[in-house]
């Protein structure tokens, strides 16, 4: 079986969910003796990263703006780098993990569908995001045999919003990379940590965006701060409409005790989990929701807002909160860090959960879903 992989996604040096997800899929897919051809070669993924580098100015310079232009920009480039290996026809599959499909692909395809924010979740993102998710995404699911969904809650949305039916959504869970895990004790907190804080700190892992709820967290914080001294540390890139988070802390007195780390290596990541007192994910929407696995891995007690998809991943290896009361998520922080007990029940409960999922078996079951494709 030979497979077209669209690998614009982590090509990257910030790679987002996304990119992780095709990075982690496309290196199984090999170890599982699959013919896979990335939309890039290595020439090219080469140059776009180190391209992607002096992103940090940029993004000084254009603040809000910067996320739609680095999607023009990276479009244009990645269209120009895009690796044709003359007839596409020569693929038995192409997989599209993006909402920029390649053009005039003349085989057989499959999709990802990662959630559905561009329909029922509009509010939290720009116009011209949601008018191209919109058209993207008509396009590979009309045109795709089958379509892989991270979570049941994105299959329901999927077959009630789009009108897709059952049969051809499969759904494909994911999992935290291999690089995340407990470190052997005792560790001494390394230099480039100790810059973010050197008090005990809750951690927040993700893109800075509204559907995020991050406001909410600060609120939580707030209150916690009453009682102990400890930081936020909330980390990620900085995606659509932030100016009101990253202004939030200093508009409610607490600038001092939340860090802002930006985008931060897997290695500096890893050691972020591992000294946590707790992880918070407080999202309003998800599609799978993928940093509470990661912080489970780290053996690491989490508390996650209790919208579906977040329940279904976590199960009840995390504590849930209502996402729109922050004195409830206040209370459930409180507990955490006052009972060892809990947070040894929860760390133990995450490192069961995390072993129901492994990107060995994601790769497998992609692997069934394009012979099923095939077969269509």
């Amino acid at each position: 079986m030979r497979v077209l992989l669209n690998t614009k996604p982590f090509v990257l040096s910030h790679k987002t969910g996304v990119g992780y997800y095709v990075f982690n899929l496309y290196r199984e897919l090999l170890k599982s003796g699959i013919d896979v051809v990335p939309t890039l070669d290595t020439t090219s993924r080469t140059l776009v990263s180190s391209l992607s580098k002096v992103s940090s100015r940029l993004r000084n310079l254009m603040g809000k703006w910067y996320p739609s232009f680095v999607r023009y920009i990276g479009d244009a480039l990645i269209s120009g780098l895009s690796e044709k290996d003359g007839n596409t026809s020569s693929f038995d599959i192409y997989h599209e993990t993006s909402l920029d499909p390649l053009p005039e692909i003349k085989t057989k395809s499959v999709c990802n569908l990662y959630d559905l924010s561009f329909m029922n979740c509009t509010e939290f993102l720009p116009e011209d995001f949601v008018k191209n998710a919109r058209t993207n995404v008509t396009k590979n699911v009309l045109t795709a045999k089958s379509i892989i969904v991270n979570s049941q809650f994105v299959k329901d949305e999927t077959i009630d919003l789009m009108k897709i039916p059952e049969e051809k959504i499969e759904i494909i869970p994911l999992a935290p990379s291999s690089v995340y895990h407990r470190l052997d004790e005792p560790v001494s907190r390394p230099e480039n940590v100790k810059r973010f804080t050197k008090k005990d700190y809750i951690l927040y892992v993700g893109t800075i965006e509204p559907r995020k709820n991050l406001r909410t967290l600060m609120k939580a914080f707030r209150l916690i701060k009453e009682k102990y001294d400890i930081s936020l540390i909330i980390t990620g890139n900085l995606g659509w409409l932030y100016d009101d988070i990253i202004s939030f802390p200093e508009k409610v007195g607490i600038k001092g005790d939340v860090v802002f780390t930006g985008y931060i290596d897997e290695g500096t990541l890893l050691y972020l989990y591992n000294h946590a007192l707790v992880f918070v994910y407080p999202s309003l929407y998800e599609g799978f929701g993928l940093p509470p696995l990661e912080a489970m891995a780290c053996e690491v007690p989490v508390i996650i807002s209790n919208i579906p998809p977040l329940t279904e991943v976590a199960g009840d290896a995390a504590l849930r909160f209502n996402p729109s009361d922050h004195e409830e998520l206040a209370d459930v922080l409180d507990n955490v860090i006052s009972s060892e007990s809990l947070r040894r029940e929860l760390v133990q409960k995450g490192i069961r959960k995390v072993k129901e999922y492994s990107w060995e078996k994601a790769a497998l079951s992609t692997i069934q879903t394009y012979k099923k494709a095939l077969e269509t």
